[in-house]
């Protein structure tokens, strides 16, 4: 390991954290919401089907439909008698109040030996008269509850209906003294079926509360994507611009790349501020022999900001190796065997005529440390006699200790940060083992894509 101790008194630990002091305004959160535009469509479209297609098969079988509810009854109708000179409607009428009567209530509680209580005496059973006629019919639902009695079953509501019938003919000749009623119809078990509610939707109000439906998913998805990743974003907090990028290295920005800015000329920018970096300060002269520029990458970035800069010094025929140390696997790699010494051949790809590669190859090192191996110094310094720039890039900064060994071993440290991917908190780290470790960070390139 090349990475130096902090001396006792720096007061710089590890473990600082990054605090922004920045908050998000109302236009930042539209910004980068807008950028999610794609992640708010997909859930519009699923809650719209969700909650569209329930509102569809929930109202489709009430579209001018009616609802009805079969109904087990013990039914008995009785003849009305001319007991008095009123009509058949009058007569009728006293009868069914005499049925609900408290003196044929307790002459049922008498005869039967039912104990129940008046309400549910009188809930148990219903009477109605057909108009202008003598005919008065009662009837027993089944099963019902009523208060404090039950009619489970059809014997249960044959003896209610047999009680009540008695009970009204004791009260009906005691009290009027006369024989006012026959038994028309004998009790009898019935089934009925009954309409218990009508829904009048239309076809076209139909399609309009799914489409009410539909725009309040829409609504819904694109809403719970908002209120998501807003608080993802307050959460996880990412720099803002290149400028909180700055602040949060405390090293200049050498270029912002974007989709307007992603050609050539943004990356010779970096080559020639890399150059700038090692002109004598003193003679103004620039120095002659090999650069080597370690390339720390942070966050999900392209992985071809070395490569783009490296060829922008062989297009100036300048003698350049890219060594690749963020090639995780490559079959072409001969780097780590080399190093390990399980290959004494190193195989360099030629690019073109100025610019070499060479990868190294995870798998066959197994646990290896290819950076902090004295023969990759040795290595080093080989190509430094036959090379005119040498770019080392690394693997994420943030949580790999390489680049910071190889950033000892070089003349420039670039760090290249993909903005939208990386944490504020992650750049201050990078700023904070260098510091720590009393590496420079030259410059760094920000990707905005």
């Amino acid at each position: 390991m090349y990475l130096k101790k902090a001396e006792s008194r720096k007061e710089l630990t590890m473990d600082q954290r990054y605090e922004s002091s920045r908050e998000y305004s109302l236009m930042d959160i539209l910004k980068y919401n807008l950028r999610k535009w794609w992640l708010a469509a997909i859930l519009a479209v699923v809650f719209a089907v969700i909650v569209g297609g329930y509102k569809a098969k929930t109202l489709m079988p009430y579209i001018d439909a009616e609802v009805y509810e079969d109904r087990m009854q013990v039914q008995a109708s009785i003849y009305v008698s001319d007991f008095n000179s009123g009509s058949s409607v009058e007569r009728g009428n006293n009868i069914m109040k005499i049925a609900k009567s408290s003196s044929v209530y307790e002459e049922f509680c008498k005869v039967t030996g039912i104990d129940l209580t008046k309400q549910a005496f009188t809930d148990m059973f219903e009477c109605e008269q057909t108009e202008a006629s003598d005919i008065v019919t009662l009837y027993v639902v089944y099963p019902r509850t009523s208060w404090d009695y039950t009619v489970d079953d059809e014997d249960q509501a044959f003896a209610f209906m047999n009680g009540l019938l008695e009970a009204l003919d004791h009260v009906t000749k005691k009290e009027i003294g006369t024989q006012c009623f026959t038994v028309f119809d004998a009790p009898e078990s019935q089934r009925n079926v009954e309409k218990i509610a009508s829904y009048t939707i239309s076809k076209s109000e139909y399609r309009q509360a799914v489409l009410k439906a539909v725009t309040a998913g829409i609504l819904l998805g694109i809403l719970l994507e908002v209120v998501c990743y807003t608080l993802w974003m307050m959460i996880y907090k990412k720099p803002k611009d290149a400028d909180e990028v700055q602040t949060c290295l405390e090293t200049p920005v050498v270029e912002v790349i974007n989709k307007k800015n992603d050609g050539e000329e943004s990356y010779k920018k970096v080559a020639l501020f890399l150059d700038r970096l090692k002109e004598d300060k003193n003679s103004g002269v620039k120095e002659t022999g090999s650069r080597r520029i370690n390339i720390l990458p942070v966050g999900r970035v392209a992985d071809e900001t070395a490569l783009r800069v490296a060829m922008s010094y062989a297009n100036e025929k300048k003698k350049t190796l890219l060594i690749d140390l963020n090639a995780a696997d490559s079959e072409v790699a001969s780097l780590s065997a080399y190093v390990m010494g399980t290959s004494d051949e190193l195989k360099l790809q030629q690019m073109n005529g100025y610019l070499d590669t060479v990868k190294r190859n995870k798998k066959q090192e197994n646990g290896f440390d290819l950076v902090g191996n004295e023969k990759f110094r040795e290595l080093l310094d080989r190509f430094s006699r036959q090379y005119d720039y040498i770019l080392i890039n690394g693997r994420d900064a943030a949580s790999m200790s390489e680049g910071y060994e190889t950033a000892v071993l070089c003349d420039s440290n670039l760090v290249v940060c993909g903005r939208r991917n990386a944490r504020t908190e992650a750049l201050y780290t990078v700023k904070n083992t260098a510091e720590v470790n009393h590496i420079h960070l030259d410059g760094v390139v920000v990707y905005d894509l």
